[in-house]
C-alpha cells in the first residue's frame, strides 16, 4: 500500500501496526472482529465490510494467523488468545480446540479476502 500521500500520523500508525508480532496481530484481529460478536456470521459480515474498503490489514491478519498456527506456541497461548482476547467460551478449553477455532477464523478470513480480490 502506497502511504506517501497520507498524513504522517496515519503513516506512523500503519507502520506501528505493521510492525506488531504475529501473536499481537492475531490479538488485534480477535479484539477488533471477534470479541464482541454474537456469532461467526457476524464476524464474517464485519470482515466483509472491512474487505469491501481495504484488505491491507486483513492480509496481515491472515499471514499472522497462518504463522501462529504453523509454529509451536507455548502451552496455553492459543487458548488464551481465543478465550481471553476473542472472548470465546470453548466447550473443550484446550489449545487444540482453540487451534480449531482459529483455523475456522483463518478460512473465513481467506474466503473473505479471496472474494474481494479474486483469489482463494
Amino acid at each position: 500500500m502506497d502511504t506517501s500521500g497520507l498524513p504522517e500520523s496515519l503513516r506512523a500508525r500503519i507502520a506501528e501496526r505493521s510492525a506488531l508480532s504475529p501473536v499481537d496481530k492475531v490479538r488485534a484481529l480477535l479484539h477488533g472482529y471477534v470479541h464482541d460478536a454474537d456469532s461467526f456470521d457476524e464476524i464474517r459480515d464485519e470482515l466483509e465490510d472491512t474487505a469491501s474498503t481495504n484488505t491491507f490489514f486483513l492480509k496481515q491478519y491472515l499471514v499472522a494467523l497462518e504463522t501462529v498456527l504453523s509454529e509451536p506456541q507455548p502451552d496455553g497461548t492459543l487458548l488464551r488468545l481465543v478465550a481471553g482476547d476473542g472472548n470465546r467460551g470453548l466447550d473443550d478449553p484446550t489449545d487444540a480446540a482453540a487451534a480449531a477455532y482459529l483455523h475456522r477464523l483463518l478460512e473465513t478470513l481467506r474466503t473473505v479476502i479471496g472474494s474481494v480480490e479474486g483469489w482463494r
